[in-house]
């Protein structure tokens, strides 16, 4: 692992690709809207459109990622449909069906050779998604890597204690050293403009690669967000990674800022993608 490493987080929302068989690309772009539709039964998780599942595969190819976070991926049957039709195989898929009482989890994209191995496992604990932690061994290094869907502000309880909770044994696991945490931290962790339950990991040395890149407060951004006609614009997802990796670029992906909700609507997410170009120090003694 002596080449930088490519990574991105993003969460797909609601993110579901249920199929009867496996279609190839052609097979699968044959299908009627109706026939699509009707391989997913669920009323509340349809299968996500096409033209924008086609259009997070794209930004996949474009940059050319070794590893992609995913959120709200609707089971590993998604995510391997996913990597067979718009992705030509070319990853390794990750994710495990636990925890999540919408049926939406966290998963990973790992290209292919990139890696000596890969060692995933679900992180057990009281968390309201799936905790998947990661092992990509190559040239003698271990970079762990830990995807996370904290739990949102909504709710009966707007999820506060849930969250505080979540966060503790967050901080808790992670390691101080080659160690990258990614994904829909559900709210602002941004050192001085935090919510307080953050806390305790911004005590971590870890660092934002948006704070790294010198992004101004005011310009980072994952998550667009539309409330009676006002718009919303925040950072929600996160790739923090322990000080001793280097990092060399980190940028939101957004090619249109929506507008207004009609704009937003054919996005192919409330978010999106950040990435971050890393390289692991030097071998410590």
């Amino acid at each position: 692992m002596q080449s930088p490493i490519k990574l991105a987080t993003f969460n797909a929302e609601n993110f579901y690709m249920l199929l009867d068989r496996g279609f190839s690309r052609e097979e699968f772009e044959a299908l009627s809207d109706a026939e699509y539709a009707a391989m997913n039964s669920s009323i509340y998780n349809p299968n996500k459109d096409r033209s924008k599942i086609e259009a997070i595969a794209g930004i996949i190819l474009e940059e050319g990622f070794d590893f992609v976070g995913l959120c709200e991926v609707g089971g590993l049957e998604t995510l391997e449909n996913f990597n067979r039709v718009y992705l030509g195989n070319r990853y390794e898929c990750r994710l495990y069906q636990e925890n999540s009482r919408r049926g939406i989890f966290v998963g990973a994209l790992v290209k292919k050779g990139r890696f000596g191995s890969i060692v995933a496992r679900n992180v057990g604990g009281t968390y309201s998604r799936n905790l998947l932690e990661l092992n990509l061994s190559g040239d003698g290094r271990t970079l762990r890597v830990f995807i996370v869907h904290l739990k949102s502000q909504y709710g009966q309880d707007h999820g506060l204690e849930r969250r505080i909770e979540e966060v503790k044994q967050l901080s808790s696991l992670v390691d101080r050293h080659d160690c990258v945490v990614m994904g829909d931290f559900n709210g602002i962790a941004i050192r001085g403009h935090a919510q307080f339950e953050f806390e305790p990991f911004l005590e971590l040395p870890f660092r934002d690669v948006l704070e790294a890149m010198d992004v101004p407060v005011g310009a980072r951004f994952s998550h667009f967000y539309f409330n009676a006609g006002a718009a919303s614009f925040s950072q929600l997802d996160y790739i923090f990674c322990s000080n001793d990796i280097t990092i060399l670029d980190g940028r939101a992906l957004a090619d249109m800022v929506p507008i207004n909700y009609a704009q937003r609507r054919r996005l192919p997410s409330d978010h999106v993608f950040l990435t971050a170009t890393i390289a692991l120090s030097e071998r410590r003694t």
